[in-house]
């Protein structure tokens, strides 16, 4: 059994995203890095503490601010879906396709979004009231679900599902560390860029709509990156399981 190479598949990645960006560039913009700015801009601002805040008034208040921002970031995270898997259909997609079939493609995949987001929940759910360690490892063994879906044109979900275990047979904790590796920077760089820009000004100033608008990119960026990483972890396994090629 041939290992997963974690090196080669960051190698194709970033060629992934050079190779594409002019085409990608319009999705990553329409749902990856617009989303972040109508929440920025339109949404609701964070709640701040008040002086001397005890610890039961700090959890309460970041309850009440997760409730008023739920509702946006929920929209953001179907925009950031859908953007995703037409992202996905544009790359892997093996007679080629435009922007506008990619697009379509995506918004007729919903119903099958739906459902593996379903069914992953409940599998992701119960692997944590397992103990941490069995959710890792179904984050290597379904990595290859929304590639899988693109590339072949998958409407049943569990076909998904199986063709992603199937694929990863062998490699769930090599993948895993390497989702997880680049999930962990992201969360870095984000942090220290969104520390930064929370400092040119309050919700609503000049210097709060640059920000965020720096902030946007920064998603929108890492975002496209993060499709460009599962797909280069489909593209390797599918190459070595079928013997074909990518173009």
């Amino acid at each position: 059994m041939v290992k997963f190479d974690m090196g080669a598949a960051w190698d194709d990645a970033t060629t992934l995203v050079r190779a594409h960006l002019p085409l990608t560039s319009i999705l990553a913009g329409l749902f990856l890095f617009l989303p972040g700015m109508i929440l920025a801009l339109l949404g609701p601002a964070p709640l701040a503490p008040p002086a001397n805040a005890t610890p039961d008034q700090l959890f309460a208040l970041a309850l009440a601010d997760m409730r008023q921002q739920l509702p946006w970031l929920l929209v953001i995270a179907i925009a950031s879906t859908l953007g995703s898997v037409a992202i996905l259909r544009l790359w892997l997609a093996r007679s080629g396709t435009s922007v506008g079939e990619a697009l379509t493609f995506a918004l007729v995949m919903i119903p099958t979004l739906i459902a593996i987001f379903l069914i992953q929940s409940l599998l992701f759910g119960i692997a944590f009231l397992l103990l941490i360690v069995p959710a890792i490892y179904l984050i290597g063994r379904f990595a290859a679900v929304y590639p899988l879906l693109a590339d072949r044109d998958l409407k049943n979900p569990v076909a998904a599902l199986q063709g992603s275990w199937q694929l990863t047979q062998g490699n769930g904790w090599r993948i895993a560390l390497f989702v997880i590796l680049f999930m962990v920077v992201l969360l870095i760089v984000s942090a220290i860029v969104g520390g930064v820009t929370s400092l040119f000004g309050a919700h609503g100033s000049f210097g709060h709509l640059i920000g965020s608008t720096i902030n946007s990119a920064v998603s929108a960026g890492f975002g496209l990156l993060n499709t460009a990483v599962i797909a280069s972890i489909y593209r390797q396994l599918a190459v070595r399981a079928e013997g074909g090629v990518f173009a």
